[in-house]
């Protein structure tokens, strides 16, 4: 939120958080706002009112899969919600962080987000498994920016019970602006703990047991789940509208790809999102 906020990207790929659990479809999703918004934003800073409240609305509509690991992919129409208070506070989405330390190109402080479940009734392969509840999680993040770049960890922990912890690293960069229209670049890691791994892409024997589909049960460990690369364009209509497409392109690995969840005809590890939406400026 500072001033110069990079011309980078997180590697996240969304357009929104939804509203709700059975349009929410994973961790890549609910980091959408700040993917959109984290590079645009030095690249027409003038758009920011730091000295108080902005607050950005939208909509983006765009090809999702059903689950992390899912093989199947449906149209969704997603809410965008961007809201900040100075250069400390900020609501992108369901993911609150406040930058307790705010020097220069560091920022680093707390965070809470609202992680959404996994409702077996989203896809064939899920039915009969345990769901994953919704529910918050608490953490912090470090982040570097200057007018060209971004490099960002940070770690969550999630509140609920047996779902573990995870850490994201991120980089990104602009690459190309003329006039009105931009385009960012960024790449991003996901690690999950053991119990993290295990709630999203192990199968207990219960599990295998009630699984409708017949799946085997499977022993999931802490590792890097996943890695995406991602592409965004934004044109600005005027000094309040933005128009904005994603292309993103991400991989499963470890345990996550080896999940009876994602192998096979049941799913695959390559997870492609596309899309296309929407802010305005308030």
């Amino acid at each position: 939120m500072a001033k110069r906020s990079s011309a980078a990207i997180l590697a996240a790929v969304a357009f929104a958080v939804p509203a709700s659990a059975q349009f929410n479809i994973g961790d890549r999703f609910a980091n959408a706002i700040e993917s959109m918004h984290s590079g645009i934003d030095s690249i027409w800073p003038d758009d920011l009112k730091l000295d108080g409240m902005t607050v950005r609305a939208g909509f983006g509509i765009g090809t999702t899969p059903d689950y992390i690991g899912s093989g199947d992919y449906r149209l969704r129409v997603l809410p965008i919600i961007d809201i900040r208070y100075k250069e400390r506070w900020r609501l992108n989405g369901s993911l609150l962080t406040y930058a307790a330390i705010n020097n220069g190109p560091w920022q680093a402080g707390p965070l809470i987000n609202l992680a959404f479940g996994r409702p077996e009734s989203r896809n064939r392969v899920l039915a009969g498994i345990r769901e994953i509840d919704t529910t918050f999680e608490a953490g912090a993040f470090a982040r570097y920016q200057t007018t060209s770049g971004l490099v960002s960890l940070d770690y969550r922990h999630s509140l609920g019970n047996g779902l573990g912890g995870s850490v994201r690293f991120t980089v990104g960069h602009g690459i190309y602006k003329s006039g009105n229209f931009v385009t960012i670049v960024g790449a991003r890691a996901r690690w999950l703990s053991d119990k993290a791994m295990q709630r999203n892409f192990g199968l207990t024997q219960q599990d295998s047991q009630n699984s409708e589909f017949g799946l085997p049960a499977f022993a999931a460990n802490s590792g890097v789940s996943e890695v995406s690369a991602n592409v965004i364009g934004a044109y600005r209509l005027n000094d309040r509208v933005r128009v904005l497409s994603l292309l993103s392109v991400g991989h499963l690995l470890g345990d996550a790809a080896d999940s009876p969840l994602v192998r096979g005809d049941n799913g695959s590890p390559l997870q492609v999102i596309f899309g296309v939406g929407f802010t305005t400026q308030f």
